[in-house]
């Protein structure tokens, strides 16, 4: 229910960011926009402060995340910078994402090699794969898959464990990245999160359960 709330938020503060963000970029109808947003309406309404139907012992509420990013190895050292000035001490945690993950068995050291791994892989009924044969790092690795999230790579390694396939491993794919992650944020913090995004274009702003933040940096 708190997740839920908190995201109903984001999607407000979200909005209120980007026409503050377009007020410098457009006209007329920005500023009548502009004008019809009253941020200081907008808060975040905790599940503890509904009254109950019965006067019984509630049960403990649960933490709420928000995660704030990715942003390039690039522009770490500024991010890094503008979290400290939210003053939010130890509540404030980050982790390295990459943009997809990758499924892969690692590079062979020769393409004859590589050859023989596939024809293991087809006796074993997977025909779903390619062999990387651009020059550089993953030259001859077997790709097996990418997948938006680490969750559903992790699934398909299962997957393919269960076939046989012992050589399998997943990683990030493509440019490291940093998120980072604020437990119980509050109304003004969210705020301001939601206002970097003109600095930051590429952040995006979501709530998290805190134990998926905790799984994403384990």
């Amino acid at each position: 229910m708190r997740i839920f709330l908190l995201t109903l938020l984001l999607a407000n503060v979200a909005t209120f960011a980007y026409l503050q963000y377009a007020e410098g970029r457009s006209g007329a109808d920005s500023q009548i926009a502009l004008l019809q947003i009253s941020p200081e309406k907008v808060k975040l309404v905790k599940a503890d402060a509904v009254p109950s139907a019965a006067n019984r012992e509630k049960p403990p509420l649960s933490v709420v995340c928000v995660e704030w990013g990715p942003v390039g190895a690039a522009d770490v050292a500024r991010a890094a910078a503008a979290m400290a000035k939210l003053d939010v001490g130890d509540r404030l945690s980050s982790h390295e994402s990459g943009d997809n993950y990758w499924v892969y068995i690692p590079p062979m050291r020769l393409r004859a090699d590589a050859d023989k791994k596939a024809n293991e892989l087809r006796a074993l009924g997977i025909s779903d794969f390619f062999v990387v044969q651009e020059a550089g790092p993953a030259q001859f690795a077997l790709s097996l898959g990418v997948f938006k999230t680490e969750g559903a790579a992790n699934n398909h390694l299962a997957q393919l464990r269960s076939k046989g396939i012992r050589s399998a491993i997943v990683a990030p794919y493509g440019a490291p990245a940093t998120a980072f992650v604020i437990r119980e944020p509050g109304d003004a913090v969210t705020m301001k999160l939601a206002e970097l995004k003109a600095e930051f274009p590429a952040a995006a702003l979501r709530a998290v359960a805190c134990a998926d933040a905790q799984s994403a940096k384990n």
